[in-house]
């Protein structure tokens, strides 16, 4: 890339971002209703809910930016 150019950013990257953080937090929902439901010994503790939630939401984007490069690899062709 020349020093003077602006780095060229796909239209489909928004899109595909909000997607992933709307299916993110609905599994994260998902997640905690499960989690605070269960009332016995096996239920996580909320430091435990809270990295599964963030990691729930980073997988969900992280897969949808992966979806998008896949997606735009194969509409180049």
């Amino acid at each position: 890339m020349v020093p003077g150019q602006e780095k060229q950013v796909s239209k489909l990257r928004r899109p595909f971002v909000v997607v992933g953080a709307v299916v993110g937090a609905v599994l994260s929902g998902w997640y905690l209703y499960d989690s605070f439901g269960r009332r016995s010994i096996s239920a996580d503790p909320i430091w435990t809910r809270f990295v599964n939630v963030a990691l729930i939401m980073f997988v969900a984007i992280f897969l949808a930016n992966l979806v998008r490069r896949g997606v735009e690899s194969f509409t180049k062709r």
